[in-house]
């Protein structure tokens, strides 16, 4: 009957091992994960060299637009649609929902955080005014930013003063939040297209997703390089990856989540997202910026992903084992 007992406990240990990551969820947070906002409501969890690893329900459907980590690893993400912030811990799980509700019909789209924690909404709709806001989510203060269409895309200089930003025309804006005041345009991009998500690069340049391609400029606002597939009609997300050298752009239809190295041009990495037609937004955990203050942090302790407690309940087992004999 000891025999017996002994082989089921060992049996229901064994099946524990096998079936926990059916169970669990979370998934570490590694520098250089990168996060895209689907079209359904959902953010899709990449890792590279690994592929897709997770997906978090953030509420419902619609658009997730622009995303932003703050100092503690929380990820907060703009939910187009319904002009919302939605707050995510280090393992995915929504902490607010609403976060906070900006102006009804404003469309957030985009969110980043400067140095001090307090965050920044860019809009492309109602208002169209770049929203400041504590850490808590408590309002400070509205820019009323010129635009073409809206405050869409936006990042904070390294003098937590100069806003740049993007409106879906030619030029690339710029406004002293500091000061209140429009300033003169950085740039006038050449050619057709739309500009969406940008960011500034340590040279005083900046890369922009600019719907035909992807455009790098200098300190002086002149097109230095151009970055593109044969796969892709309509660059829509940009980020910087943290290894300064590399970014991270997604294509509005096409699904594709690619990165380019900086300086040669050359394609690094590509997934497929696995959400209905192409992202509507990213972010990549680490990522140094000019401006920003959050990014990540140390990620917090999140939850061990379930092929480690695997190994750990199947090494319990080697010593259960060792200790019956």
């Amino acid at each position: 009957m000891e025999c017996i007992k002994n082989k089921s406990i060992l049996l229901i240990l064994i099946s524990i091992a096998v079936w926990f990551p059916t169970f669990v969820q979370a998934v570490p947070i590694q520098k250089g994960d990168v996060f895209a906002g689907s079209k359904d409501g959902m953010v899709e969890h990449y890792r590279p060299g690994v592929g897709f690893l997770a997906e978090y329900n953030i509420g419902g459907s619609g658009e997730v637009t622009g995303m932003a980590f703050d100092s503690n690893g929380n990820l907060y993400a703009t939910r187009f649609g319904f002009s919302t912030i939605v707050k995510l811990d280090n393992t995915g799980n929504v902490i607010s929902n609403p976060f906070v509700a900006n102006d009804t019909g404003s469309h957030n789209e985009s969110i980043f955080f400067d140095k001090t924690g307090n965050f920044y909404v860019g809009q492309a709709d109602g208002t169209r005014d770049i929203i400041k806001r504590a850490s808590d989510g408590t309002f400070i203060d509205r820019y009323d930013v010129a635009t073409d269409r809206g405050s869409d895309w936006i990042d904070l200089s390294s003098d937590q003063a100069t806003m740049f930003y993007s409106s879906e025309g030619r030029a690339i804006r710029r406004y002293d939040v500091s000061t209140d005041t429009q300033l003169a345009n950085f740039a006038t991009l050449p050619g057709s297209g739309n500009a969406f998500a940008l960011r500034l690069l340590d040279d005083g340049g900046l890369l922009v997703a600019d719907r035909n391609d992807i455009k790098r400029l200098d300190s002086n606002g002149n097109v230095v390089q151009t970055y593109d597939t044969n796969t892709e009609n309509f660059w829509f997300a940009l980020n910087l990856d943290p290894d300064g050298k590399s970014f991270w752009s997604a294509g509005y239809q096409s699904g594709l989540i690619q990165r380019f190295d900086i300086a040669t041009g050359n394609l690094l990495d590509s997934f497929t997202s696995q959400g209905p037609s192409g992202p509507s937004g990213l972010v990549v955990f680490g990522e140094i910026t000019q401006g920003g203050g959050g990014n990540g942090g140390n990620g917090g302790n999140p939850i061990p992903e379930p092929f480690t407690l695997s190994l750990f309940l199947i090494g319990l087992i080697g010593l259960w084992s060792v200790n019956r004999r």
